[in-house]
């Protein structure tokens, strides 16, 4: 997908959530995973994002958490109108009008 806003996909009948699980996917591509020692276990993050973080006892279980993290930050931010939601992939996040 190329250059996605909420209303070309909206018009095309897919949901918003659907989009922001598309974004969320895409962003995970992106993370780091680097471990830790307290607790034991792996944090997964993404550079350019601030907020959206996730850890999990092996790197796998930190990239699953860190999926649901971003799709839940993605939803509140549009929820409150925030327009400032790197594009992943293509995929271009904005809040409806």
């Amino acid at each position: 997908m190329s250059q996605t806003d909420l209303g070309s996909i909206a018009a095309e009948g897919d949901s918003l959530e659907k989009l922001v699980n598309q974004w969320a996917e895409a962003a995970v591509s992106y993370a780091t995973v680097e471990p830790i020692q307290d607790p034991d276990g792996f944090v997964a993050t993404i550079s350019g994002l601030k907020g959206p973080w996730a850890f999990g006892e092996s790197k796998e279980e930190a990239l699953a958490e860190l999926e649901s993290v971003l799709r839940d930050w993605a939803a509140i931010k549009l929820a409150e109108g925030d327009d400032d939601i790197p594009p992943m992939k293509g995929i271009h996040l904005t809040p409806p009008p």
